[in-house]
């Protein structure tokens, strides 16, 4: 049994909620660095008008279902050893659709604290902050780019990321291809 509690955190989006178009982030990713979108790597777009935001949502409507190893979570949450937060960028346009998800991962009230980017501000830097406030142990992150940024910025915590088969070529040494094998890591640290 670990001798503090061990604090992690998670990302929504393809971490907590399944969502099948993470691959594409690869994509998209390598776009950037090959200059096809006018924007830097670690630029996050930021949707404007009416018609952006709405776009916007449709897009995260492909995170659609609770991710397979969720349910073990909320079991394993219970321990008195760990305390688990969500810390999410998405951003204040999808705050109907985030306030639904809230109320169905947090059913169980298994999360200490939940975090939302209601100040729109860029997701790598909103996700670091959270981290030193936290003073988390662990985050799990699905965006390659993001747990790049977070695994060289960050030196107390460390960055697991939930790759995927695009990116399987890249070497990271704390990389997981299925949420339930991040499930199964943190059950481990609770034997």
């Amino acid at each position: 049994m670990p001798s503090k509690k061990i604090k992690i955190g998670f990302d929504l989006d393809g971490v907590i909620l399944f969502n099948p178009s993470r691959s594409f982030r690869s994509l998209i990713s390598r776009s950037k660095k090959a200059h096809l979108f006018p924007r830097k790597e670690l630029e996050f777009y930021h949707p404007e008008s009416a018609l952006e935001k709405s776009l916007w949502l449709l897009v995260h409507k492909s995170s659609f279902k609770l991710a397979t190893g969720f349910t073990d979570l909320e079991k394993i949450a219970l321990s008195k050893n760990i305390e688990i937060y969500l810390v999410s960028a998405r951003f204040s346009c999808l705050k109907s659709d985030t306030e639904k998800w809230r109320k169905i991962i947090n059913r169980n009230n298994i999360f200490k604290e939940i975090y939302f980017n209601d100040n729109d501000e860029q997701p790598h830097l909103f996700k670091k902050k959270m981290i030193e406030k936290l003073n988390l142990d662990y985050f799990v992150e699905d965006n390659w780019d993001v747990a790049s940024y977070l695994a060289t910025n960050q030196k107390k915590v460390q960055i697991w990321w939930l790759s995927n088969l695009l990116d399987q070529s890249i070497n990271y040494p704390y990389k997981f291809f299925d949420f339930k094998d991040v499930v199964s890591k943190i059950k481990s640290f609770l034997l």
